[in-house]
């Protein structure tokens, strides 16, 4: 991610394309009138897009000599101009396409097929958004519409405070593309995310000297704007392998090709860091921090994923880890059911068994391997600071590893996101995947929403002074999920309801084409056919719902910095030991969450160190606990907090032994549950007599009947509310507004102006931002 910015006077795409200036508008376009003609080709959509490009730009210079803000239009008209590039491309290498289709599991029967359409789907597309562009632009020209001020982003100039991105005082959310190129015709709308990307094999002796290329690049590299430093762990240096092959044992097989427990990891890792760092501190590039790793995972289960045995450094460490949780061996020998005469003579498996789950040894070795990779991430940020003290970082974290079951990974996500300054993952959301029998969600919902709701409110929770960065967005595309047809209005809800959620910036998978409309089919080739790289409304709606919320960010800061009333409680005794927890966290997560209150979550470290600013603490289907865990809990009670909790929970320790700790109600209040509904009204109750409740109420009705509208309500002025509406359900949601005190006297859309009603209709993945006031 070394990026320059490189000055272009001629920019080719499929030979027509040329950097014009309209002097009447003040706008540069990547072509003009001039150079119509020459990219007319047999195609009819050719020569219609081309004519509403042409509509637009004018009615754009209209426009702004009346002073209208036309950010949205400008984006969307750069947009079609680089994908009118693409599709002659594509016309003119169908060959490349059938092949790029038919490494895609959905298309490739038909790639053929799909290759020959592809250029005139993308010119329809472009038809299709200049058509919008035009009717929207023309209603805010004739006043039906009205348009909010929207900032310029100057990404040399935004700056990291707290828990906000802030350019010229005011919060602002960022979107960029992975592998976009750093030109001046992708950067000025479509993102200009900087940085610099290093890896292990930029140490190039034992004696730690740093490619001399790689010195001369960061010395002769500016300040920039605002970005990230990439540290890749996949290229360990050939001359440290050849000093001793040991080192990569136990990796993280993908990503992290070494053995963290190594000491030569440690010097060729410390020697990188010593020589890049200095070069690096204080500069704008590296305002969004240093990201410490790539989708780290250290899987230890056998024959799943991505698993290995750990190494003999790793298993000594380990040995040192039980010396210190259990103090002494016969503990250890008791629970284990083994005959160790000391902690040196431990010689278990250094994998597990999947069917080892719920053991004492199982427990250990997963904690263990939490804590080493915990230790691991410290070293590094450690390393950093020495050279740049203000240093960020932050790792990209793959969420799921927290919210699906398996806990072999070591990844702590708690302890991490507490480590980290900035909160870095790369959350994935999808529509219905390629393979495979429908997943559970599908019945009710338009997509899978797990990891940018509930595992973003996770890593709020423990981090809520945080900013949020996604370095790997997988909310258009996954492995697993890819829809050629996919709607601009998907895109929208899922940033939109992500950014709710506390994201703050994005860098999304990703942008494979190069300047002149080819792909990178080096790079990760069967994730490029039927992506977002052949849907230029795709593309165009990312950066469009980018301004509408740069629009209005005081409000959506107000929503990520909402109280949650409610939080549910867990602990890593139960996601270890216990083989689907996480579904039931799920849960009692799905239960509250459709109630227009923000869910958050409480565990012995957020209790400990973080303000208790809930109603209520939930506590569904925890069978196992540390004692401290308990203790922290009763402390909570005895300071007049509200524990609501089920006959399963708290009932053994982290290895199966019964605890006799018990939950005492003390000065507050104690509620024990049945069932999962009764926690629910519980709950809700604990908030309604603190008078937490939301001032507008939304019910809704809907063909599965199960809530599928998640939403929120933040206080305006007197009298004045904003309500966010996401319906992520699977069908149209018909919603109804009331007020808690009082009625109704108006409601209006707060991006338009335009007049809405107590009563509307979303269709899925439709988003509403309404003010609603009260008579």
């Amino acid at each position: 991610m070394n990026f320059k910015i490189t000055t272009v006077k001629s920019f080719v795409f499929a030979g027509f394309l040329t950097i014009a200036s309209d002097a009447s508008a003040g706008i540069n376009y990547l072509y003009n009138n001039v150079y119509s003609e020459s990219f007319l080709s047999n195609s009819n959509k050719e020569e219609e897009a081309s004519g509403k490009i042409n509509e637009l730009r004018k009615l754009i210079a209209k426009a702004k000599k009346s002073g209208i803000n036309t950010l949205k239009e400008e984006t969307a008209l750069r947009t079609a101009e680089i994908f009118m590039g693409y599709a002659k491309w594509d016309e003119n290498n169908i060959d490349a396409n059938v092949k790029n289709f038919s490494l895609v599991k959905k298309y490739k029967n038909e790639s053929e097929k799909y290759a020959k359409l592809l250029p005139d789907f993308e010119r329809q597309e472009i038809i299709e958004m200049m058509n919008s562009s035009i009717s929207e632009l023309e209603a805010v020209m004739r006043g039906e519409l009205k348009r909010l001020p929207t900032p310029v982003v100057d990404w040399t100039k935004v700056k990291v405070d707290k828990d906000m991105l802030v350019y010229e005082g005011k919060p602002v959310f960022l979107a960029d593309w992975t592998w976009k190129p750093r030109i001046k015709e992708y950067i000025e709308y479509h993102g200009n995310l900087d940085g610099f990307f290093m890896t292990n094999a930029n140490v190039i002796n034992n004696k730690g000297d740093i490619s001399p290329k790689v010195i001369n690049e960061l010395q002769e590299k500016e300040d920039g704007s605002i970005g990230f430093v990439f540290l890749n762990h996949s290229n360990f240096p050939k001359w440290a392998e050849k000093k001793d092959p040991t080192v990569k044992d136990g990796p993280g097989i993908k990503y992290t090709m070494y053995d963290i427990n190594h000491p030569l990891a440690r010097q060729v890792n410390s020697d990188l860091i010593k020589g890049t760092v200095p070069y690096m501190a204080g500069k704008q590039y590296t305002g969004l921090g240093y990201m410490l790793c790539n989708e780290p995972h250290w899987n230890c289960i056998e024959k799943t994923w991505a698993s290995a045995p750990i190494s003999e450094y790793a298993y000594e460490e380990f040995r040192k880890w039980l010396k210190n949780k259990h103090g002494n061996i016969d503990r250890l020998n008791e629970l284990w059911s083994t005959s160790y005469k000391d902690f040196s003579s431990v010689d278990g498996p250094r994998i597990m068994q999947a069917s080892m789950q719920g053991s004492p040894m199982y427990f250990d070795f997963m904690a263990f391997n939490m804590d080493r990779v915990t230790e691991w991430f410290s070293f590094l940020k450690n390393e950093i600071r020495k050279y740049d003290p203000q240093a960020k970082t932050h790792i990209k974290i793959m969420p799921n590893l927290w919210s699906d079951n398996k806990r072999d990974s070591g990844i702590d996500l708690e302890a991490l996101t507490r480590n980290s300054e900035i909160i870095g993952n790369d959350a994935s959301s999808c529509g219905a995947w390629m393979w495979g029998k429908p997943k559970s969600w599908e019945k009710n919902y338009a997509f899978d929403w797990v990891e940018i709701c509930m595992a973003y409110d996770f890593m709020k929770s423990v981090s809520p002074d945080k900013v949020m960065f996604n370095t790997e967005g997988h909310m258009l595309s996954t492995g697993k999920y890819r829809d050629l047809y996919q709607t601009k209005e998907y895109a929208r809800g899922n940033y939109w309801l992500a950014t709710i959620h506390g994201l703050t910036a994005t860098q999304t998978w990703y942008w494979c084409r190069r300047e002149d409309g080819s792909s990178r089919g080096h790079s990760d080739s069967n994730g490029y056919a039927a992506s977002n790289n052949h849907q230029p409304r795709i593309v165009n709606e990312v950066h469009a719902t980018m301004i509408d919320l740069n629009s209005v960010s005081d409000y959506i800061m107000s929503f990520q910095r909402q109280r949650k009333p409610l939080r549910i409680f867990y602990t890593k005794a139960s996601s270890i030991n216990k083989a689907e927890h996480m579904n039931d966290v799920l849960r009692i997560y799905e239960k509250l969450n459709f109630s227009g209150l923000p869910i958050g979550f409480a565990t012995e470290g957020i209790l400990k160190n973080n303000p208790h600013e809930w109603d209520a603490i939930v506590v569904y289907k925890t069978p196992y606990a540390f004692k401290s865990d308990i203790e922290t809990v009763q402390k909570y009670l005895d300071e007049c907090g509200t524990v609501i909790i089920d006959n399963e929970s708290f009932k053994t320790d982290e290895y199966g032994r019964k605890i006799d700790l018990t939950l005492k109600q003390g000065k507050g209040k104690l509620i024990v549950v049945s069932t999962l509904n009764e926690m629910k009204n519980e709950a809700l109750a604990a908030v309604k007599s603190n008078k937490g409740m939301p001032m507008i109420s939304i019910a809704e009705t809907n063909d599965r009947n199960m809530p599928g509208c998640e939403w929120r309500v933040i206080a305006k002025d007197k009298n004045k509310y904003i309500v966010n509406i996401v319906n992520i359900g699977k069908s149209d949601a018909t919603v109804s507004m009331s007020a808690a005190k009082g009625n109704i006297k108006s409601v209006s859309e707060v991006l338009t102006g335009l007049k809405s009603a107590t009563k509307i209709v979303l269709k899925p993945n439709d988003v509403q931002l309404l003010e609603v006031s009260l008579e």
